[in-house]
């Protein structure tokens, strides 16, 4: 690959909501959960929006209305993992505009990382499924025992892996967990409205740039 071209060197995007839109599966495996459970699903897909984006033991939590005690949503959360790993890439698609700009940024030699709060075997499957093997640098869900966005011990140790320091990274991401990994990894955050949060939201949480379409992002890099 080229020396980068652009004047950040990293890209460390978000997935759900940023990259890929995935709630129909989410909402669609949460409510098979429920169904299993004798519990008849009364969730829109808004309110499911609303429930992504702190992972997936969380989402299943909040499917279940917050009502389960931890030894019953960590079996449910075992079960859910299965079924949505079955179901992820039913409906799954990414958004216009993503995959023209992840080829302009490759073209032009920036870093491409992945960094998530879904589960890490279903973040690496999915992208590989919708971007290929080779298109990311690095791709990081989340894993049970280390923490968690906004935490930024993962994001921190990646950068490590690929060489570069906050200072020449972007962040993208579509809730204010992403714009606050950014904040506590020291780097630039920009917020995307086209996910799953709204943008008053967004907004509220301060980012350092706020995009209503793909391809503003490369006026961030250029």
């Amino acid at each position: 690959m080229d020396k980068c071209k652009y004047k950040f060197k990293c890209a460390v995007f978000d997935l759900d909501g940023t990259l890929i839109n995935t709630i129909d599966d989410l909402a669609e495996a949460c409510n098979i959960l429920l169904r299993q459970n004798g519990v008849e699903p009364n969730w829109s897909i808004d309110d499911y929006k609303r429930f992504v984006g702190n992972g997936a033991r969380l989402l299943v939590k909040r499917a279940f209305d917050n009502k389960l005690s931890e030894s019953e949503l960590d079996e449910q959360y075992e079960r859910f993992k299965p079924i949505y790993d079955k179901i992820k890439l039913d409906n799954a698609f990414a958004y216009d505009g993503i995959p023209e700009v992840i080829a302009d940024l490759k073209a032009n030699g920036v870093k491409l990382a992945v960094c998530t709060n879904k589960p890490d075997f279903a973040a690496k499957g999915m992208v590989s499924a919708l971007f290929g093997d080779n298109t990311f640098d690095a791709v990081h869900g989340a894993l049970d025992a280390l923490p968690k966005k906004p935490d930024p011990t993962v994001p921190k140790a990646m950068l490590d892996e690929l060489g570069l320091s906050p200072s020449e990274t972007v962040w993208i991401g579509d809730s204010d967990v992403d714009i606050q990994s950014a904040r506590n990894l020291g780097c630039t955050s920009v917020a995307v409205s086209w996910g799953f949060r709204s943008r008053e939201s967004l907004v509220a949480a301060a980012p350092d740039y706020l995009l209503d379409s793909p391809k503003e992002i490369l006026k961030i890099f250029k």
